[in-house]
């Protein structure tokens, strides 16, 4: 059964009283009921708890159905208008003192005139939408768990065994299905099994209780992810669809057969990133020096180095990663504005192929930590920012806003947990209001800015 259903094909809140129209061919039953009036509190949080408990629904006062032998929508005698607030009012407090826990749904009222429905301008139809709950069973006031069953227009009491498990159980297998999503490695060549990268993954709808978004074509997202606009951009030139989503890829200038920066969209965004770490083994601190050429630091994070006797040692050059992941924050807050997902996002970090790594990072207050305090070696070869399958060990992230830049607060909500796991200072913790952090955020860009030109530089050496 599909947890998904909507008659209208368009989102909540652009609905209107014309598209009520649909429903003349739309029957009662698993996921739609209609009522000529806004009943009892106590009928009101039946109905909603059934549907959060089942498939989700759709839920209409002021319209009568056809006959009981076709359940359609009939007439639209409507809700005097005058009353809508108060029964809109109603509806909320019924669900809040007659359901536990209280299940998300949303409610609005549509108003005439309709001519074709015979709506007049007086009068309302109030719809309200439930989808599917996670954390059932949502029980009744009176102690019962109600569900939608077949074509029935009321909601029925379960007292099946396996059916109420099968509740209790909903959100532990939904929780499942992200850490199987999570858990699973990504298939690397045999010369790649030594790389070092970030994988990151963003859940937006985490429970799935709101409205389905907008369906994006191929169309769509690759002119999202393709824009180069903007201060960051990273834009994916190879971009097509697969069986779960889209895949989206930064091919150019790059071996379009290596572990190049990826981007697995899925039809609700969720999102896989997998984003490259440049790593290198230095045979020796003069190696490295080249290696490190072109950025203010290297000729001191070499003395460092040799100053805590590193004779041959491994670096993860991190200065790109502030850039690449406010280019990713920007294509992501526009996929997502595209959705129309605008609340938080969830998200896990993990952070591959480290082991006995240290992290360079072009910011004089970061060599200045690295000289008082020694530097931060990776001990393990894969790091997990947040362990667990619980919802609460996942990372919440701002998701995008009226801001022009709430993508950067979304870059910094998942830089700042990379940079502790690899044990980077931050000059200051970023909850608090100390200028120190952004300051230090700052000095990151600028490193980024001369990464660019490292980057460019060393795949000129390559070159020759």
């Amino acid at each position: 059964m599909r947890t998904d259903y909507n008659p209208f094909m368009k989102d909540f809140d652009e609905i209107n009283v014309d598209d009520l129209e649909a429903l003349q061919t739309v029957a009662e039953g698993w996921y739609v009921e209609y009522k000529r009036e806004v009943p009892n509190a106590g009928a009101v949080a039946k109905s909603i708890t059934a549907f959060a408990n089942t498939y989700g629904g759709w839920l209409f006062y002021g319209i009568d159905e056809k006959s009981k032998e076709e359940p359609v929508a009939g007439s639209y005698p409507g809700i005097p208008r005058d009353q809508a607030d108060g029964e809109l009012q109603k509806i909320r407090q019924a669900v809040a003192n007659h359901a536990q826990p209280s299940p998300f749904f949303l409610t609005k009222a549509i108003f005439g005139p309709s001519v074709a429905l015979g709506l007049p301008e007086d009068r309302c139809i109030i719809m309200g939408y439930i989808p599917w709950g996670p954390d059932t069973p949502y029980i009744h006031k009176d102690g019962r768990i109600y569900r939608r069953v077949g074509d029935g227009s009321e909601p029925k009491p379960e007292n099946d065994r396996f059916i109420l498990d099968q509740l209790w159980q909903r959100s532990a297998k939904l929780l499942d299905q992200y850490a199987e999503w999570i858990e699973t490695e990504p298939e690397t060549s045999k010369a790649e099994e030594n790389a070092a990268y970030v994988r990151i993954f963003i859940i937006p709808d985490f429970w799935r209780d709101h409205p389905p978004g907008n369906i994006l074509s191929l169309k769509q997202i690759r002119e999202i992810v393709s824009n180069n606009e903007g201060v960051y951009t990273a834009p994916f030139n190879n971009v097509y669809r697969y069986g779960r989503g889209f895949i989206c890829r930064q091919t150019t200038g790059n071996d379009p057969d290596g572990l190049n920066l990826t981007w697995k969209i899925g039809h609700d965004l969720k999102s896989e990133i997998l984003v490259p770490l440049a790593k290198f083994n230095a045979r020796n601190l003069q190696d490295l020096y080249h290696w490190l050429d072109g950025y203010d630091g290297n000729g001191r994070f070499v003395s460092l180095l040799n100053k805590e006797n590193y004779n041959s040692p491994r670096i993860i050059d991190l200065n790109m990663l502030t850039q690449a992941l406010l280019a990713l924050s920007l294509t992501l807050t526009r996929l997502l504005k595209a959705y129309g997902w605008s609340g938080d996002l969830y998200a896990k970090i993990h952070i591959c192929g480290v082991w006995r790594t240290i992290p360079f990072v072009d910011a004089v207050y970061i060599l200045d930590e690295y000289a008082k305090h020694g530097m931060p070696l990776s001990l393990t070869e894969e790091h997990r920012s947040h362990p667990g399958r619980d919802a609460s060990s996942y990372l919440r992230v701002p998701g995008p806003s009226d801001s022009n830049e709430s993508y950067v607060m979304t870059a910094m909500g998942l830089f700042v947990p990379i940079a502790r796991t690899l044990g980077i200072p931050l000059g200051a913790e970023p909850e608090s209001e100390d200028e120190d952090f952004a300051n230090s955020f700052g000095a990151l860009l600028d490193a980024g800015n001369r990464a660019r030109e490292v980057q460019t530089a060393r795949l000129q050496r390559e070159d020759r």
